[in-house]
């Protein structure tokens, strides 16, 4: 079901449960009215009736009547019966009156009692005359209740029905104004595919919850059109850089084949081909380790470990590698609780994500000190690697972790650009953060927050 006719039928729904409602209890109130009404009316005339028949001589008599049928309406079918004491049960029956038992009863018990059987009201009271007593029964119709109530009834049901309709017609016209927008980003959505991801959405109005949507939808627009743009950029880079190596392995093979040469010419030769054939090897593991550090973490193996030991583990590492670096460790942040340096991750990949930022800091300092430190906060563990090397221009941080971006001051230095989105990819994966300030000609300072882990009590 469209919203729109959620939106009618709810409305709709409820205002006719609504008038429903207050329309039976306005005819049930006034009906009890009615009756009430009509009752007191006839409690009124079997007073007078009492006095009239028994304590009015002849000429008050004469005044009574005269005064009963001037200024008291007679009631439609109005019937007046008079009995010594209280009336037995066959006279009861004569007269109309069902359960003459219980009849008897209540006008025995209150003095008074009044009922309604179909069309026809009955009144009855306890009159004593000259210490006797006396019942006086009236019964009469009330045809102008009954007219009434029938207008009543027949008002309400109309009513009702227009209301139900008025409102039926003010929900398709409020229904049409809360699903036209949503239709109209629905429709725009539609258009927008991946040859036309520069299209936006445009919201009619500027604030509510439609402006919210639809700027959420630019947004998401906007990161699809990055990614894909980024997709894009990196198959080119990727491709452009696979290219290098093997035109230059195809090259040399090529013009060593073309004619007879000496041992020194092959030697050479080959020496190229080994070199390219290296950093197409180096750049290939680079895209594969890239490729795969975008796995969840249920693919990838997690355990508990010490951040301090896989640090020194690192350099230990470095040290093999680049044995002229100067990488210092200083641990005098290190917490008193011991589970502060407890992170849950892949060693393998966490390994390769500080590697790549401390030999990163090595290459751009020119082997100059190199510091990295340990400390915690109430839910992170924290590394920092600071170094005093070229630095990242300001303007060029917002790329760093694109696959294969270099900054614009590291033309000279050898590298291909994937060593940081690779950390980024395995920070993240392990719920960390990465975070890059930098100066030209000064230094660059990365901090790498990781969520420790928490022993329950």
């Amino acid at each position: 079901m469209s919203i729109r006719r959620k939106i009618t039928s709810m409305f709709t729904s409820l205002t006719a449960a609504i008038t429903i409602l207050l329309s039976v209890l306005v005819y049930f109130f006034t009906k009890q009215y009615v009756e009430s009404n009509f009752f007191h009316r006839m409690e009124v005339r079997a007073g007078v009736a009492g006095r009239a028949k028994f304590e009015a001589n002849d000429s008050s008599l004469l005044f009574y009547n005269e005064m009963r049928e001037k200024h008291l309406q007679r009631l439609p079918d109005e019937k007046e019966f008079v009995f010594n004491a209280l009336p037995s049960l066959g006279s009861l029956d004569s007269i109309g009156v069902p359960s003459g038992a219980a009849f008897r009863s209540k006008l025995s018990q209150n003095k008074k009692v009044q009922f309604r059987k179909g069309d026809v009201y009955y009144y009855a009271i306890l009159y004593e005359h000259q210490n006797k007593p006396y019942s006086i029964v009236l019964s009469a119709s009330d045809e102008e209740g009954a007219a009434i109530l029938f207008e009543l009834k027949r008002n309400l049901i109309v009513g009702v029905l227009v209301a139900i309709a008025v409102v039926y017609i003010m929900s398709l016209m409020i229904s049409k104004e809360v699903a036209d927008p949503i239709r109209h980003i629905i429709q725009n959505v539609r258009k927008i595919t991946a040859s036309n991801l520069h299209l936006r959405l445009i919201s009619k109005n500027s604030r509510g919850e439609t402006a919210a949507l639809t700027q959420t939808f630019n947004d998401m627009l906007d990161r699809l059109e990055t990614s894909f743009e980024t997709q894009n950029n990196f198959l080119n880079k990727a491709a452009h850089e696979l290219r290098t190596p093997l035109t230059a392995i195809i090259g040399e093979a090529e013009l060593a084949l073309e004619k007879p040469r000496g041992s020194e010419d092959y030697t050479r030769a080959l020496k190229i081909i080994a070199r390219e054939a290296e950093q197409l090897e180096h750049l290939t593991s680079s895209l594969l380790e890239l490729a795969q550090a975008g796995y969840s973490s249920k693919e990838a193996f997690m355990t508990d470990l010490r951040i301090d030991e896989l640090l020194f583990s690192v350099k230990r590492l470095i040290d093999f590698t680049e044995p002229g670096n100067h990488v210092q460790m200083n641990m005098e942040g290190l917490p008193e609780a011991e589970y502060k340096l407890v992170v849950s991750g892949n060693t393998n990949l966490l390994k390769l994500a500080f590697a790549n930022i401390i030999q990163n800091a090595c290459k751009y300092s020119e082997m100059r000190q190199v510091d990295v430190s340990i400390h915690t906060d109430d839910t992170h563990c924290i590394i920092t690697v600071n170094d005093h090397g070229i630095g990242i221009p300001e303007n060029e941080l917002k790329y760093i972790f694109d696959p294969f971006f270099r900054a614009s001051n590291t033309s000279s230095y050898k590298g291909y650009g994937v060593g940081l989105p690779l950390a980024q990819k395995i920070i993240r994966l392990h719920r960390g953060i990465l975070e890059f300030s930098s100066k030209v000609n000064e230094g660059t300072e990365v901090r790498v927050s990781l969520p420790f882990v928490e022993i329950s009590n």
